[in-house]
């Protein structure tokens, strides 16, 4: 039976233009604010020997990388720290499957995983468990704007035509898109490397996402669900940047809400750090919308 590495997920999120409503001040705003400073995370050391390709970049190939844990993006009141211990992390998902059972859309087996996806509870990074993905600001809360928190708080319900429903909820994109994603349920990627793209192969819906190697994004054209993206190496870690994302899929997150507009900028790295943890992070700039940048 193959062995299932796991995907590490983390975010590093700060993010630059702002929603619609802010479209009309958005051109005078940007005249005024300057571009926040992006922080840079920590890498974490990688373990030697890990497979490389051919033009010896690292290789995330022959494996299938899978999220089969909560990925809680912001500070709960289950917990107060940032990492946890085993107990902690039991306590937190227990809560968080008793109140899942509370909702009827989802469906809970009697070992409690939901049944749309297991779980091994919180994730794990380099053997720590972490309560939440946000790791900047300090409080673990997502910076929005009060402005922008009010957008974020619109609930979907409110939407009654079937195209402004999330393509998530209309399964036209089920693996981790629109980018940055964030899931309650698993996920399995799988990647193709080559020197001119890199695609990223999800089980959920069958989809592959194409994104080339280029320094420059491509002319404005048709909007595609994924937005426009573009790959390079940062040294040992594979950068994609995103711009160009539609409107419609702003709103990301099932129970923390936060905007990725058509004029923000999203950057996810991958840094493989064994031969079964792949670091996942994300940086959304938009100070339209965020008080400051954020980490997860």
């Amino acid at each position: 039976m193959q062995h299932v590495p796991r995907l590490l997920v983390t975010a590093s999120c700060a993010f630059l233009l702002g929603p619609l409503a802010f479209a009309q001040t958005a051109q005078s705003a940007r005249a005024t604010q300057t571009r926040p400073p992006v922080y840079t995370p920590t890498s974490l050391q990688a373990e030697p020997g890990l497979p490389r390709t051919r033009d010896g970049h690292p290789d995330f190939q022959h494996t299938v990388w899978a999220t089969n844990f909560f990925p809680v993006l912001e500070a709960s009141p289950l917990a107060a720290t940032l990492i946890v211990s085993e107990a902690e992390a039991k306590n937190f998902v227990d809560t968080m499957v008793k109140g899942i059972m509370s909702n009827p859309e989802f469906k809970i087996d009697p070992e409690g995983h939901v049944i749309i996806g297991g779980t091994d509870g919180l994730p794990l990074v380099r053997g720590e468990r972490r309560s939440r993905l946000i790791v900047l600001p300090a409080d673990g809360k997502v910076p929005l704007t009060p402005e922008a928190r009010k957008i974020a708080s619109v609930s979907q319900d409110e939407k009654d035509d079937y195209e402004q429903r999330p393509s998530s909820e209309r399964c036209l994109l089920l693996s981790g898109a629109p980018p940055a994603f964030v899931t309650i349920s698993y996920n399995r990627l799988q990647f193709i490397q080559t020197s001119d793209h890199v695609v990223i192969h999800g089980e959920n819906g069958d989809e592959a996402r194409i994104v080339p190697f280029s320094s420059e994004h491509a002319p404005p054209g048709p909007i595609s669900w994924y937005g426009d993206s573009i790959a390079r190496s940062e040294g040992d870690t594979l950068a994609i940047e995103t711009i160009r994302q539609r409107q419609g899929e702003a709103t990301r997150g099932l129970f923390s809400k936060f905007p990725v507009n058509q004029d923000a900028t999203v950057i996810e790295r991958f840094t493989r750090l064994t031969k079964d943890e792949l670091l996942y992070q994300f940086t959304v700039e938009d100070p339209q919308v965020y008080t400051a940048p954020w980490l997860a």
